[in-house]
């Protein structure tokens, strides 16, 4: 199975990111993200897809992800009205991607430090649920314009644990995954295919794609480099888990990796570049992967 690559990206430099989505789109990448959050490390995250929007001609293009378990941060009908206005100004080209949540303490004090309500785990799986049957029914026929797309853009849920696994089942059109091992994803997988089948639904009707970093380099010096900025600019250690979920290494061994992804059951891959927002590892994966248009 061939795996179809998309980019994520983040960060508050404007003219750096356009520069970098513009490379994105030319070299033949699938898809393109922008956070979207109240972190330090972005700008509002829809203002931001718009711009990516006109940015780009043919990529696909989303939030890294948007996050709707309070009506302080995105209500259903903002919402729709939102992914009607981007999937009008990319011509069709965008995904409407959901998050749960992070389960820690530090995610709950940063929107509640904004007067935003961060519920429990359960009320948030909820909320989202809701919130997706509601934009569907929105686009259509009770909001206007309609989006290009028809239905509608297709719905992305970012999920790990057991519940949100069993929710992405139910109403997603593509699954994400973030920072797993193939093993790891592949154990998931299994899960996530048995309750598809469950809910009636085909299991290969599922995008599957699963988030992680790259160091890619051309030789064994400039990968040992590369690690050792990558892991300076996470404040870890340079053996430190996270890189044991990267694709890191020169060419051929990370066409490896990413089949390893692929027998795991990836149709697709969300990948950080290590170097961002220079462009030389994102030239470098494209000059030596057979990169793979999606849908």
């Amino acid at each position: 199975m061939e795996i179809v690559v998309g980019v994520q990206t983040w960060g508050t430099d404007v003219a750096a990111l356009q520069r970098y989505w513009r490379r994105v789109d030319a070299l033949g990448y699938a898809r393109l993200t922008y956070g979207d959050g109240l972190g330090n490390w972005t700008h509002d995250g829809w203002t931001m897809l718009g711009a990516m929007a006109l940015a780009t001609t043919r990529v696909r293009v989303g939030s890294a992800v948007t996050y709707c378990f309070d009506a302080a941060s995105h209500h259903p009908s903002w919402l729709a009205k939102r992914s009607v206005a981007v999937d009008h100004l990319s011509n069709g080209r965008f995904d409407l991607r959901l998050g749960v949540g992070a389960e820690d303490e530090a995610s709950a004090a940063l929107w509640k430090s904004h007067g935003i309500d961060y519920p429990s785990a359960g009320e948030r799986l909820s909320r989202l649920e809701e919130t997706v049957k509601a934009v569907r029914t929105l686009w259509a026929g009770r909001l206007e314009p309609r989006p290009i797309q028809s239905p509608g853009p297709p719905v992305w849920v970012a999920a790990m644990g057991p519940r949100a696994l069993a929710l992405t089942a139910r109403v997603a059109d593509g699954w994400e995954a973030s920072y797993l091992t193939p093993d790891a994803l592949a154990g998931r997988w299994t899960r996530v295919r048995a309750l598809l089948a469950d809910a009636g639904r085909d299991p290969e009707g599922l995008r599957r794609s699963v988030e992680v970093d790259v160091v890619i380099g051309r030789d064994m010096y400039e990968i040992a480099a590369r690690i050792g900025q990558f892991s300076a600019s996470r404040a870890i250690e340079a053996r430190h888990p996270l890189l044991d979920t990267a694709l890191v290494g020169e060419p051929a061994a990370i066409r490896d990796q990413i089949k390893r992804f692929a027998d795991a059951g990836a149709t697709d891959l969300m990948l950080g570049f290590a170097d961002f927002p220079d462009t030389g590892m994102l030239e470098l994966f494209a000059e030596t992967m057979d990169l793979q248009g999606g849908t």
